[in-house]
């Protein structure tokens, strides 16, 4: 009976795939590669040089997973930011609307009573009841007071001259002297 063969052991510690050992050899401290391109630089990096640069592949599929989560979630969160803001902008206009409204109901109830009417109409447009007697004080001493600048002119807009030339003649009037006459229209 012929001897049985020795069963090689292809796989586990210590062990290559392919028959003759190892792939690699030391060389005063660098792995060279054996075999049929150990003549010629490596074009690609092997499974083994990637292993051992410190980038697994379950880093890179990681750091993939990561790169997508944080593209996915990019834009919704900036809508979301600025769903937020344009929230609290809208809910400051609707505080302002709501004091504005009332106020106004404040005037509206005010301007239902015949009595605040009146008052107004007295002391805004200075109208006077039947009966009253009216008394205008002029005191000739004192300058005339117009709030309303009624006392001086103000100067038209001419639609023929362009808009430097009527910027410069208001330049002008705003210089003048009240009791003077106005600028001749092609002064520069």
């Amino acid at each position: 009976m012929p001897s049985p063969r020795p069963v090689r052991r292809t796989s586990g510690p210590g062990r290559s795939r392919r028959p003759g050992g190892s792939r690699y050899t030391r060389d005063r401290g660098a792995r060279t590669r054996v075999g049929r391109s150990a003549g010629r630089p490596a074009a690609r990096r092997s499974a083994a040089e990637w292993r051992n640069s410190g980038l697994t592949g379950r880093a890179a599929v990681l750091g993939l997973v990561g790169c997508a989560l944080v593209l996915a979630l990019a834009f919704p969160t900036k809508q979301y930011l600025s769903q937020r803001s344009r929230l609290a902008d809208l809910d400051r206009q609707r505080s302002a609307a709501q004091e504005r409204v009332a106020a106004l109901t404040v005037q509206a109830r005010q301007l239902r009573d015949p009595a605040y009417v009146r008052a107004m109409a007295r002391k805004r447009l200075q109208y006077v009841m039947p009966g009253d007697s009216v008394y205008l004080v002029i005191d000739h001493d004192a300058p005339a007071s117009d709030p309303a600048g009624a006392g001086a002119p103000a100067p038209t807009a001419d639609p023929a001259q362009p808009w430097y030339g009527q910027l410069w003649r208001s330049v002008l009037a705003a210089d003048r002297v009240p009791g003077a006459a106005p600028p001749p229209a092609g002064t520069r």
